[in-house]
Parts: C-alpha cells; sequence; structure tokens
C-alpha cells in the first residue's frame, strides 16, 4: 500500500509521546520477514536449482519488505521505489538501522514504477507489489500499462509477485479491530507499545469493483482516524491473469496457502490454485504470481 498524504501530515504533526503513523502500519499490516521466506520459496520452484539474488519493491512505502530480504540471507540486494519523500526518507533510517553497513546493498528510488527504468535500477530476479498496491490501478489499461513495465523490469525467468483479497464478506461495509503487539524478529527493529489497528470498508459498489477502505490506531484512548485511506478497484483474479498474459508474461499463476488437516502444522502448503477456487468462499486473500520468459 502506498502512503497516502494524510497519513505523512498525521505524522508530521502527532504529538511528540505518540509513535509515528508508519511504525504503527509496518506493525499492523506488513510482515516482512514472512514475506521474505515466501519469495524466495516462490522463485526457487518456479527456476529449480536457482536463487533469487534481487528484488524489486514497487509501491515500496516503508521498504519493510525490501529491508528484510537482505537482512534474511548474505549477498543479496535490493531496490526500493517509492514516489513520497517523506516515507523514503523514513524507510531510509529505518534501513540504516537494522541493516547497519549492509544498508549499502538497499538502493532508495524516488519516482513512479512507471517509469523506473534499467538506467535506474538492475533487472530483478523478483518484483514485488504487495499490499494490495495494484488495487491503486483503477483502469485496465494502466494495470496493463504497470504488469508490462515490471515485465521488462525482471531478468529471464524473474517473477512477479502481487497480492489481492476479495469474497462477499471482505468488502461489505464493516470494521474490523485488531489487537496488535509488536515483536521484532530482526536486530535493530523498534517495537511500540501494544495498540489497536482498526480496519474499515467504509463503501463498496458491486457493478464497478470500486472500494473505499480506512485505516485507523486506537492507541489506548487516543485514536488516530483516517491514518490511511483507499480508493481502490477489485480487480478479480481472472482480470488480473488476463491483464498478465496481455502484458507479456510467459505464465502467471494464483497461489494460495492451503491446509490438510490432517498433517496439523505440517499441512500449510503454498501451491497454485485455479481462479475458481476462490469463487465460493466469503473471504480470501491469495497472490499471483506471473513469470518472465
Amino acid at each position: 500500500m502506498t502512503m497516502t498524504a494524510r497519513a505523512i501530515q498525521q505524522t508530521l504533526h502527532s504529538a511528540r509521546d505518540m509513535p509515528d503513523v508508519l511504525d504503527l502500519y509496518r506493525w499492523a499490516v506488513q510482515d516482512p520477514e514472512t514475506h521474505a521466506a515466501l519469495l524466495r520459496v516462490v522463485y526457487e520452484r518456479l527456476n529449480p536449482g536457482r536463487h533469487a539474488v534481487t528484488l524489486r519493491e514497487d509501491f515500496a512505502g516503508t521498504s519493510a519488505d525490501a529491508v528484510a530480504w537482505v537482512a534474511l540471507a548474505e549477498g543479496r540486494r535490493a531496490v526500493a521505489v517509492e514516489r513520497d519523500p517523506e516515507t523514503l526518507a523514513w524507510a531510509r533510517r529505518r534501513a540504516a538501522r537494522i541493516l547497519g553497513p549492509r544498508a549499502a546493498a538497499l538502493t532508495f528510488i524516488q519516482g513512479d514504477v512507471d517509469r523506473i527504468g534499467r538506467a535506474d535500477a538492475p533487472a530483478a530476479d523478483i518484483i514485488t507489489a504487495l499490499n494490495f498496491s495494484v488495487l491503486h490501478l483503477r483502469e485496465r489499461k494502466v494495470l496493463v500499462s504497470y504488469l508490462r513495465h515490471a515485465r521488462d523490469g525482471l531478468l529471464p525467468g524473474g517473477a512477479l509477485v502481487l497480492n489481492l483479497f476479495g469474497g462477499a464478506a471482505a468488502i461489505r461495509p464493516h470494521v474490523e479491530r485488531h489487537r496488535v503487539t509488536p515483536k521484532p524478529r530482526l536486530p535493530g527493529d523498534r517495537a511500540v507499545a501494544p495498540f489497536d489497528y482498526l480496519w474499515e470498508v467504509c463503501r463498496a459498489g458491486s457493478s464497478s469493483g470500486h472500494v473505499d477502505c480506512a485505516i485507523h490506531f486506537d492507541l489506548g484512548g487516543r485514536e488516530l482516524r483516517d491514518a490511511f485511506v483507499y480508493a481502490w478497484r477489485l480487480w478479480s483474479p481472472r482480470d488480473i491473469l488476463a491483464a498478465c498474459a496481455e502484458a507479456g508474461f510467459a505464465r502467471a499463476q494464483l497461489w494460495r496457502h492451503t491446509y490438510d488437516p490432517a498433517r496439523g502444522a505440517q499441512g500449510v502448503f503454498l501451491v497454485a490454485v485455479a481462479p475458481e477456487a476462490v469463487d465460493a468462499l466469503p473471504r480470501w486473500t491469495a497472490y499471483v504470481v506471473a513469470q518472465r520468459a
């Protein structure tokens, strides 16, 4: 999810004793260490015997995935692309704190993701557009243009990984409250006091596919309303897979975590599924993995 101007404004004008809103966002909705492991698995399944080195995180925001990618294995490199300068400055400071000298392996680029070329960033093994970032691309021609640009930024065999959500229960207007207790897993990462994260679906148009959402934070009675706001188009898996084909990817698949209860904790699998696998689900999340030839 890209950081909104409203979020940055709240960051700059929040009281001194309140956590930074970008810290709250990172702990509420991001799991970068898990994403780094998932991305490695996806790439190695697509390319047996090969290992991904370079990750490009598009719509990077906090750049947490890029930081985790570099932190969790020697020899890796990452590029984080974000258009908002204040958010990028925050991400640089966090990267320096966590990575130390290894922060040199992470390049930050301020700019629009669809204008980043080979002169700006090296070709990548993996490009990500996570946190539902492609839902910001509300017109199909804009979506296909981004996908084509991402494909051109990949090395042969490289993969674009993005995520989607849907289901009738997920998009009906409602508010969900979640308790967040930060537990740092990377040296130098900084926790904040436990807080509540509220996810609100404000409006949804069933015919247009448009949905308006917001993130609020409750810090023990002090509430940050509309810390992040989104006006999205809920692309279906079939929409995205078709757009990937039009953009020139060699193949595109929907991947989900599935569960075999007979195997307990060992029964969780990340596998490719048919798009119709989510049709009847009241709520779902999934990854689209698109591979360059």
